[in-house]
């Protein structure tokens, strides 16, 4: 079964990891976002502060986040005179560009990234001997510079308010936005003089000029390019000389140079998924790497939804190439920012971490703190990255001996909150205990002296003693004595448990916790022609839970659970192949978090062959 209707429609990204950007349907640039070292991060955007009044208000903080997910949202804009925009598509499926045709003219503009610059280079032809010779462009800039708002369903500690008033003069041919309260710079160039003196307000601010191209000699072209940071620009504002090699080179570094997955159809959503994590989900802080599920409305690191994006890039730097090359330094930052530039005030990682390694929210949550020990495993055991396990393996082991100390007597962990952040009835919780063994087991093929392979017999048996229930399923959670049933989209190591060898995939207890899972029984469930496993944190169905889909097909090797799973990611996918985080049961339309890396990442880690 298909959506009725056109797929459903996003901004598009792109950037280098040091910049990203949002691209809408009509030829626009939103966004363009940047870490910044004391808010983590802040864009230049067409879109307004969020209301600090509504921190606490879930359907504010969503409505704000739909109007970040509007393609047709404000920003820069250029538009040739006499042109009707012909559509939007993927240069090289790496570079937005827009199509406008005329009477004689037709004109592409594309969008790319460089060395934390954006650029936007617009092309004009005539497309006939009898075309004109002079075509007028009309641009239009509602940007501002804020902060990234950072509204959470479950607010676990906001940040203090930011003063967002916006200066915004034009020097030296570019326009330069400054927000002293941050303090944070954007600057637009080359541009004539639009500003006769400073403006100042809240942002976003707007300006509009027109410019003439003479077409004679073959065409004309106008190069634009962009940039934020936390400091003035300075002398930076020198144009691009050369924008057919600059794109050049930013399409070959993003070549998919193997023939892995066979079908053309999953290769491409392979590229588009690791170009994703590459391009905008990655933030470079010195020479390490952080890695967010989202970089546009929350741009936060979760080291679980990390982890999994850690995976696709781990599977892929196995491959030829530079794109290879890419993933593999991007694998060996992230572990640095994971162990060197995340903050630990307690010892412990929080619920999330702003890029720049500050604590956002500091509960703890237990699957949080095995995720990086896990990832630094994985990367020297099964990602041919053993150098990393030289420089993180002594802190990784450091923070596994401190788990082990801290158990509850009972051999088990409390955790205050679960995978999806929302409090925990139970302290005990079922998928970060399977979590937990199967990184023991890898610890034990690392550092065969230590204790790991005999507390993950003693953790194996805890799990099963406390956590099965007189109906023969693994709880969700428990005290030790009662039990929560239920399943979330967000707990994948409850699907990955046969296949990480915690349960045989015949296991009558795993088999029969699946079948609740799916059922109308279990609250996570939701019902209808595309009903699927979901969250409560977010009703509806979630693209997590197809993922678990296709990791349960995989271990039990039922084909048909395996194509199910892959028809429904394809129906839900927006038009630039991204997954959201929830969808309608009934109509398979996007709700939640168009920008929701991790469980593409985790599927294309799959069909690569990474087992999660």
């Amino acid at each position: 079964m298909r959506q009725a209707g056109p797929r459903p429609s996003k901004p598009w990204d792109v950037g280098d990891g040091c910049l990203a950007a949002t691209v809408g349907e009509n030829g626009q640039v939103i966004s363009v976002h940047r870490v910044h070292p004391r808010w983590g991060w802040v864009h230049l955007s067409g879109l307004p502060p969020f209301d600090e009044g509504a921190r606490f208000d879930p359907e504010a903080v969503r409505a704000y986040r739909r109007l970040w997910e509007d393609p047709r949202a404000p920003g820069l804009q250029l538009q040739p005179r006499g042109c009707s925009l012909v559509g939007r598509s993927w240069r090289d499926g790496a570079a937005p560009e827009f199509v406008y045709r005329g009477a004689g003219v037709e004109a592409r503009c594309t969008v790319f990234a460089s060395h934390g610059r954006l650029y936007l280079w617009l092309r004009a032809r005539p497309s006939d001997p009898g075309g004109p010779d002079h075509l007028t462009l009309e641009f239009r800039v509602r940007w501002g510079l804020c902060r990234a708002a950072y509204g959470q369903i479950t607010e676990g500690g906001p940040l203090p308010p930011a003063d967002c008033t916006n200066r915004l003069k034009w020097t030296q041919g570019a326009l330069v936005w400054e927000a002293p309260g941050l303090p944070a710079w954007g600057w637009l160039y080359p541009v004539p003089r639009v500003v006769e003196g400073p403006l100042q307000g809240l942002p976003p601010l707007e300006v509009c000029w027109r410019e003439g191209m003479r077409l004679d000699g073959g065409g004309a072209d106008r190069v634009l390019v962009v940039g934020v940071a936390d400091r003035p620009c300075g002398g930076a504002t020198v144009p691009l000389q050369d924008p057919e090699g600059a794109l050049s080179r930013f399409l070959a570094g993003r070549r998919w140079e193997t023939s892995r997955p066979r079908a053309r159809g999953l290769r491409w959503f392979v590229r588009r998924q690791l170009l994703f994590v590459l391009d905008a989900c990655s933030a470079r802080v010195g020479d390490a790497t952080c890695l967010m599920t989202d970089p546009v409305v929350l741009p936060l690191s979760w080291n679980r939804d990390a982890y999994y994006m850690a995976c696709l890039l781990g599977a892929a730097g196995r491959m030829e190439g530079a794109l290879a090359a890419r993933a593999r330094n991007t694998l060996a930052g992230h572990l640095r920012w994971l162990f060197r530039v995340a903050r630990r005030p307690s010892g412990w990682w929080g619920r999330s971490h702003l890029a720049g390694g500050a604590v956002k929210d500091g509960v703890f949550q237990l699957d949080q703190q095995w995720y990086p020990v896990l990832e630094a495993a994985r990367a020297a055991l099964d990602w041919g990255l053993e150098e990393a396990w030289r420089e993180h393996g002594h802190d990784a082991l450091r923070v596994a001996r401190a788990l082990l100390a801290c158990r509850h007597e009972n051999g088990l962990w409390a955790s205050s909150e679960t995978p999806a952040d929302d409090p925990l009835q139970l302290p005990y919780h079922f998928s970060s205990h399977v979590l937990a063994w199967r990184t023991l087991r890898l610890l034990g093929r690392l550092d065969p002296s230590g204790p790991w392979d005999r507390e993950a017999i003693r953790l194996r048996e805890a799990v099963l003693r406390f956590f099965t229930t007189p109906r023969g399923t693994f709880a969700y959670a428990t005290d030790g004595h009662h039990h929560l049933q239920y399943h979330d989209a967000n707990d994948l190591p409850l699907a990955c448990a046969a296949g990480w060898g915690f349960v045989s995939a015949d296991d009558p207890v795993w088999r029969r916790t699946l079948e609740f899972a799916w059922s109308p029984q279990n609250a996570g469930y939701f019902p209808g022609s595309y009903g699927g496993l979901g969250s409560t944190h977010a009703p509806g169905p979630w693209t997590l839970g197809d993922l678990q889909d296709l990791v349960v097909g995989g271990c039990t090797g039922d084909r048909a659970r395996l194509r199910r799973a892959w028809r429904r990611l394809a129906q839900v996918a927006f038009d630039d192949g991204l997954l959201c985080e929830s969808y309608d049961p009934q109509t398979g339309r996007p709700r939640t978090r168009a920008w929701f890396a991790w469980p593409g990442a985790a599927a294309a880690a799959l069909l690569l062959g990474d087992c999660l």
